[in-house]
């Protein structure tokens, strides 16, 4: 669960803590004697990383993928680049949401994600790809909520809407346009 992701943070955390401590002793005490600011505690870096959260089954519900996580100052935000975040749903279809850019609360139960915004998935009881285009999403990951007060583009089969503002509930295939919502229904 989520306890899995912080204890993976944490051991990062511990690590860069380490290798902090690590460094010699003088340079840190010649920069306080100098009237210069002792560094502060480091945070840490990933390449290539992924966080997974399971269910009481143990079975993931969601995977979150990054070129790069990084946390610049313990209990602070997580910052990520590239992030694609993979829903499995216990009792519905998968969603893929990628974006440029994310931020993590140090909890990791919702991101906001920024940049070239892109969802696609499965409504439940659909064989057609639905596919949500904007330039910043929030993502409660827990509820496995998403939206935003952005311009939103989605693509269902023939249909296409546009509109401002979006609540989608991925755990139950819905999709709702606020404001300005404008589109074609083909058959």
């Amino acid at each position: 669960m989520i306890v899995r992701v912080i204890v993976a943070l944490l051991a990062f955390a511990l690590l860069a803590v380490l290798l902090h401590l690590q460094q010699p002793v003088g340079g840190a005490r010649e920069g306080a004697a100098l009237g210069g600011v002792p560094p502060a505690l480091p945070g840490f870096v990933a390449l290539g990383a992924e966080l997974v959260e399971t269910g009481d089954n143990g079975q993931p519900l969601y995977r979150l993928d990054a070129a790069r996580i990084a946390q610049p100052q313990p209990q602070g935000l997580i910052f990520l680049s590239d992030p694609t975040l993979q829903y499995q749903p216990p009792r519905g279809n998968p969603w893929v949401v990628t974006a440029s850019r994310g931020e993590l609360p140090e909890n990791a139960r919702t991101a906001e994600l920024m940049g070239a915004v892109h969802a696609q998935g499965k409504p439940m009881g659909s064989d057609e790809l639905l596919r949500i285009d904007t330039d910043r999403l929030h993502v409660d990951m827990r509820q496995q909520l998403a939206t935003t007060t952005d311009m939103v583009h989605i693509v269902w089969a023939d249909r296409l809407l546009r509109g401002r503002g979006m609540r989608a509930d991925l755990l139950n295939g819905r999709v709702a346009l606020f404001r300005d919502v404008s589109g074609v229904l083909a058959h």
